[in-house]
């Protein structure tokens, strides 16, 4: 009789034990759980600004893909990150395009997704007959009242036309800026 009730005796405490164990590392496994799951919304939120985006244009890689007719590029380090070429929205005509070979130009939006939502909607310009896309300039008005077309260097939309752009035999941005007498600034 007493084997049985050492045997018992021994069950519940190994019961017991295994219990406080078992209880002590669930305790501290959710509130690692906990930490972690914090650290990573936060670098999730991160990752849904127009900041990030934008610092992912200069350091990833763009693939370009077509889906529904549509020109799309991907970013390779993160492809919830898009930019997607819209439908045309019309001629444009400005000083600066009319000094092409081919007189026609055309405006397009150009949207920044994260996760398919658009974050930014941007315009670009379709020069010489759709060989030089670049990005809508900006306009300043002299107190003459000369209006000076101009793309700032650190622009979100000059960013954009590195991956997107294209030059035609003038190589880069800058070449077409020359050739349209449209200043850097």
């Amino acid at each position: 009789m007493s084997e049985y009730i050492l045997f018992v005796l021994g069950v519940l405490l190994g019961g017991i034990a295994s219990w406080g164990i078992s209880h002590l590392y669930y305790q501290k496994s959710t509130g690692d759980l906990r930490v972690e799951m914090a650290r990573l919304e936060e670098r999730l939120k991160v990752r849904r600004t127009i900041d990030f985006f934008e610092e992912q244009l200069s350091l990833s890689t763009w693939t370009k893909c077509i889906f529904n007719n549509r020109e799309v590029w991907i970013a390779d380090s993160d492809n919830a990150l898009q930019i997607e070429q819209g439908d045309q929205k019309g001629k444009f005509s400005e000083p600066w395009t009319e000094v092409y070979p081919n007189p026609y130009s055309y405006s397009y939006p150009i949207y920044l997704k994260i996760n398919n939502v658009i974050i930014k909607q941007l315009t670009f310009i379709s020069v010489d007959g759709g060989r030089i896309f670049v990005p809508l300039p900006e306009i300043d008005v002299s107190s003459a009242g000369n209006r000076e077309f101009f793309w700032e260097l650190n622009a979100l939309n000059l960013k954009v036309c590195k991956v997107i752009g294209s030059f035609y035999i003038y190589g880069n941005l800058e070449g077409v800026a020359r050739m349209s007498r449209i200043y850097l600034r």
